[in-house]
């Protein structure tokens, strides 16, 4: 036992600077220029001259709260965290935590430096952290919101785990990034305390306990995030300063969050907008920041059109790739749900999920002959369709030449037709390319592999 707990500080040890950024590979300079598109086709405005009424709604505010209602109804994984209900049964979260707890443990993966992930760290150092048999049978559920955006993880450690040697980008504990104000329900916590396992809108997992900030009861957490007119990030991300002044910024919010404003005045040139912060004891404190009016935010979401869509796609072009917001970047339907849910559209997290919203202009099979595909394409209104395939979502922005283009954050472009070395270049990024881009490899085109294809309307 002494061996194995001395094996397991080394490790523990060597775990314990996980890659940050400047150790990564470099990324490619950006927006990369890929296959048939060009310089012109980098704009928005290319795109969006191209559609006929192209600023007209898709929605009213009205018919868009219905929708969002439909969108929860529809994905059961999407879930309404202000209904959840008081009192929950206790089993389905222990089910939930043993099967994330023994698939990870008897999974083969591998630290940051490429060594096997022992078993022994789950059994000496997860499962005493995870405390499963502490779960009661009925559980009294908190109510908080995330004080900033923080990582949901399938078990409570922030140590890196890959499924293959040198595969830095796909950490398999990472579910996804949460967004600062996003509602959670708090169903159990960790035994040091330091960890909390939460219910949010679209996942659920491990957070960090002090990036949560737990409200009295549901109806005022409720009341809180449904009063006034939001500001809504219409930008990658913007500056939030603690003083009107704007010296000190203290938190970067990303494209799509929603923050409640404190006041429908500006003071000394800025929005002012509540924080939530944590409190000693874990409850909520609310205080004022600020952000400029030259920022890329509005009040209230902005008209939900195609060409609204395009343009907020487009202010993402060359933004990092980040599997499950890791690096502050954003993978393929983390792309597509920011650039959607800055338009107030509440899409799911999930790429799965995401291709079941709206309207289904068809569905295929890997491979098939591509008539009936390009005829759904034809009929495709850009900027508001989205292309499936297999762990890749794309956004549709239009016909060039009798070529489809997209535009989407795609890891690496396959080039090699051997599937054991797998050749590639790396993108990293949010670019724009046609349907041939992997054309030439063993993996096939993304046209090739549209499993189907849907309106967000």
């Amino acid at each position: 036992m002494k061996k194995n707990i001395l094996c397991l500080l080394a490790f523990l040890l060597l775990c314990s600077n996980a890659y940050s950024d400047d150790e990564l590979p470099p990324l490619p300079k950006g927006p990369m220029i890929l296959t048939s598109a060009t310089p012109a086709m980098q704009s928005p405005e290319y795109w969006i001259k191209r559609i006929p009424n192209a600023e007209a709604p898709i929605k009213t505010i009205d018919q868009m709260k219905h929708f969002n209602e439909e969108i929860k109804n529809m994905v059961p994984e999407n879930i309404d965290v202000l209904k959840i209900e008081k009192v929950r049964p206790g089993k389905a979260v222990v089910d939930q935590l043993q099967l994330e707890y023994d698939t990870l443990r008897n999974r083969k993966l591998f630290d940051a430096k490429d060594k096997v992930v022992p078993q022994s760290l789950f059994d000496l150092e997860i499962k005493p952290l995870m405390q499963i048999d502490q779960v009661p049978s009925k559980i009294k559920v908190k109510y908080a919101v995330a004080t900033r955006a923080t990582s949901v993880r399938a078990i409570p450690t922030m140590i890196e785990m890959i499924e293959g040697k040198g595969d830095v980008e796909f950490d398999q504990l990472q579910f996804s990034l949460i967004k600062l104000w996003t509602p959670v329900a708090v169903y159990h916590k960790s035994s040091d305390g330091k960890w909390l396992y939460i219910q949010a809108p679209y996942v659920r997992g491990w957070v960090k306990a002090k990036d949560i900030a737990l409200f009295p009861d549901r109806e005022e957490l409720r009341t809180r995030l449904k009063t006034g007119i939001p500001l809504v990030v219409t930008g990658e991300s913007v500056r939030v300063f603690s003083d009107a002044t704007l010296k000190e910024v203290v938190q970067h919010p990303s494209m799509g969050t929603v923050i409640p404003m404190a006041t429908s005045k500006s003071a000394d040139g800025a929005y002012a907008v509540w924080l939530p912060t944590r409190s000693e004891d874990g409850s909520v404190k609310l205080v004022k920041g600020y952000i400029s009016r030259k920022s890329d935010v509005t009040k209230g979401f902005p008209v939900y059109s195609q060409a609204n869509v395009i343009r907020q796609a487009f202010k993402l072009l060359g933004a990092r790739y980040g599997w499950g917001g890791m690096y502050n970047g954003r993978d393929c339907s983390g792309f597509t749900h920011d650039v959607f849910l800055s338009m107030g559209v509440d899409l799911p997290r999930d790429s799965k999920q995401q291709a079941m919203v709206g309207t289904q202009l068809g569905y295929f099979k890997p491979f098939q002959d591509d008539t009936e595909r390009k005829a759904a394409l034809r009929s495709a209104r850009p900027g508001i369709t989205l292309l499936k395939l297999p762990k890749h979502q794309m956004i549709y922005i239009g016909t060039v030449n009798d070529q489809f283009y997209v535009i989407h954050s795609t890891w690496a472009e396959r080039t090699g037709e051997d599937k054991i070395a797998d050749e590639k270049n790396r993108i990293n990024q949010v670019v724009v390319s046609d349907l041939e881009l992997n054309g030439k490899s063993w993996v096939g085109s993304l046209g090739d592999r549209i499993l189907s294809i849907n309106e967000v309307d």
